[in-house]
């Protein structure tokens, strides 16, 4: 067995006093900046859909040592391992030059999963290599034995199929390797697409090189190496002073899987997380999990990890009355964390040749989410209703709003293949706030973008019937989960293959602290026909965890995506906010009344009429907890 953990040496937490607090202001968001031109960049010239509307991309930079320094508004998921990225680029390549670049999709040396190709760009200053920029970005598609960069069936990755770059040189003295341009094109179903994203990668790359070597010239390169010591101890310092809040203890968490075929009796996954708050340490133990499993759910070291990292972080950064972010992510925070795993372990690092296909999702967003959960658990007896920590957990499963949908264009006479976000998961709920209605899932945490309608139907042959909020949906609470989705589409010509994968139904997510758990995700297939007294539509549930159909004109799939749990008693929400909840069309009147206690008048399909009844309310409320008894 090999144990691996992100242990470094322990430090006084300096605060960075040396460095001029208003020059490290400039510089942190200089650099935050350069990141941020990075994104538009890729944002903005990218072609895949995946890419230039859902934003399934991060951006970053890395310090020599291999610590992450700025990520702007990478996502969580994407951004914590940029350090194992780097040090793999060491390893492989020790004497990078001026005008290299590499490519590295590879789950067994540091990245996330195959379908996130990142592109990796060694920066020079005065010919010393200082700073590796990172673009990661989700594929359209990667060369898969099917036409879907999710594959949660396959029993290892030669099942997959895809192309895997473990940190392969793609550009030398400014000019594309040929050799590797070549591969990608025979194999990727949909080339020009993979190559035009593969240039607004690079792009954003060469952005930050000229960038970085611009910010070295104006304030001179020891002075920025100056920074880069203040910034870590100033955020290590900050992030100790955060965990110093936290009640301290050993915390057990424990949640479960859903059934996957090839894992038919689900999954138990565990952490072991200790809070030391006079040392201002976390650490987490994933050791105590199965092995290796021979379907596609495993994580690679770098989502393993991230689980627990970005579930800390959201932890520190949910403390109610806070107005800003409490502990930067960058790796002077990091210097706080210690995560243990070991290698062969489905929560921890993968041996060759175990599937990864779904590292990003699944298993990392059960961990990360019972571990946010866990938090809000802690000391719930002696803490009123308006404090606490952590969040509830959000909706787990992608089903088909969240899709890779593929086939031939008749009308333009060439192969597609694409992931849609026609839609998003509930948010969960924390002490202070409802859950937030994009949130999507932990590992995007709200930084994904929806798809334009209009754009995906232009795109590709595709119509969309709806996407819109789905109303009741939501995990009650004083603070409510956010509601889920419901979302239809098929094509519009040609046939179209659909796949999914929809987790969270026999296990769905829970609510906090009294607050409950919302309606779990589903999935459907609609066909309209014609009778002889008219239009018939037939809709048949699809009841599996993994989706894979083929649509032709008239047929449908229709997506309900599950809401966000709760946070504290539904019967202590706000009146004036219940009734917002129905006003914006999230809950029922009669769920306002049921599950809220909350009774309104007025005619409940003009919302403007709608009032809140303060006497029935009152005594509605006073009932419904009697007959709940003494908590």
């Amino acid at each position: 067995m090999t144990e691996t953990s992100d242990r470094r040496p322990e430090r006084d937490g300096g605060s960075g006093s040396g460095f001029d607090p208003v020059d490290l202001a400039v510089v942190s968001n200089r650099l935050d900046g350069i990141v941020r031109e990075m994104e538009n960049t890729l944002l903005r010239t990218a072609r895949s859909s995946v890419i230039g509307l859902a934003r399934d991309f991060s951006c970053s930079i890395v310090t020599r040592d291999h610590e992450l320094l700025a990520s702007a508004e990478g996502l969580p998921v994407h951004v914590y391992g940029s350090g194992l990225l780097t040090r793999s680029l060491a390893r492989h390549h020790p004497d990078p030059r001026p005008g290299d670049a590499f490519l590295h999709n590879d789950p067994y040396d540091g990245n996330t999963h195959a379908a996130d190709h990142s592109l990796l760009v060694p920066v020079f200053v005065d010919g010393e290599h200082l700073f590796t920029a990172i673009a990661k970005a989700h594929q359209a598609d990667i060369g898969n034995s099917m036409a879907t960069t999710y594959m949660p069936t396959a029993a290892d990755v030669y099942e997959e199929g895809a192309l895997i770059f473990p940190c392969v040189q793609i550009q030398r003295d400014y000019q594309d390797v040929e050799d590797i341009v070549r591969m990608c094109r025979r194999r990727i179903r949909v080339p020009e697409v993979w190559y035009g994203d593969y240039l607004a990668m690079l792009a954003a790359g060469r952005i930050a090189e000229r960038r970085l070597g611009e910010l070295c010239a104006r304030f001179g390169r020891e002075r920025v190496l100056d920074f880069v010591d203040a910034w870590f101890d100033y955020t290590e310092k900050r992030t100790r002073r955060a965990i110093a809040d936290l009640p301290g203890g050993r915390i057990d968490v424990e949640t479960r899987l859903d059934p996957y075929p090839g894992l038919e009796a689900g999954l138990t996954l565990r952490a072991t997380i200790d809070v030391d708050p006079g040392a201002g340490r976390i650490r987490a133990d994933l050791r105590d999990n199965p092995d290796c499993v021979p379907i596609g759910l495993n994580l690679t070291e770098a989502t393993s990890k991230n689980a627990v990292v970005a579930a800390v972080l959201m932890v520190l950064n949910s403390r109610p009355d806070e107005k800003r972010e409490s502990v930067p992510l960058n790796g002077g925070s990091f210097r706080c964390f210690e995560v243990t795993v070991r290698e062969n372990c489905v929560a921890g690092i993968p041996r060759h040749p175990a599937s990864c296909s779904l590292a990003t999702g699944e298993v990392g967003v059960r961990l990360w989410a019972a571990i946010v959960s866990a938090f809000a658990d802690l000391g719930e007896a002696s803490m009123s209703e308006r404090s606490g920590w952590g969040a509830a957990e959000a909706g787990f499963g992608a089903p088909p709003y969240l899709a890779v949908v593929s086939g031939e264009d008749p009308e333009r006479g060439r192969p597609y293949v694409t992931q849609l976000l026609l839609g998003t998961t509930g948010g969960p709920a924390t002490v202070e706030c409802d859950g937030w209605v994009s949130f999507l899932g932990m590992p995007a945490a709200g930084l994904l973008y929806r798809d334009s309608v209009e754009v995906d139907e232009q795109k590709y042959p595709i119509v969309v019937e709806r996407s819109q909020v789905r109303p009741d949906s939501e995990g009650a609470g004083r603070r409510r989960g956010a509601p889920g989705n419901l979302c239809e589409y098929g094509p519009r010509a040609g046939a179209m293959s659909v796949f999914w994968s929809l987790e969270g139904v026999e296990n769905p997510p829970r609510g906090v602290r009294g607050g409950a758990s919302p309606t779990v995700g589903s999935a459907y297939l609609a066909r309209r026909g014609a009778t002889g007294d008219g239009i018939r539509e037939e809709v048949e549930e699809h009841t599996g965890a993994v989706g894979a159909v083929t649509l032709v004109p008239g047929e449908r799939v229709g997506s309900r995506s599950p809401g966000g749990g709760g946070y504290g008693d539904p019967l202590s929400r706000e009146p004036e906010r219940v009734l917002m909840d129905v006003q914006e069309g999230y809950v029922s009147v009669e769920r306002a009344a049921a599950v809220y206690g909350v009774v309104l008048t007025g005619d409940p399909k003009r919302f403007e009429t709608l009032a809140i009844d303060p006497a029935a309310t009152e005594e509605r409320r006073r009932s419904a907890r009697m007959a709940a008894g003494p908590s």
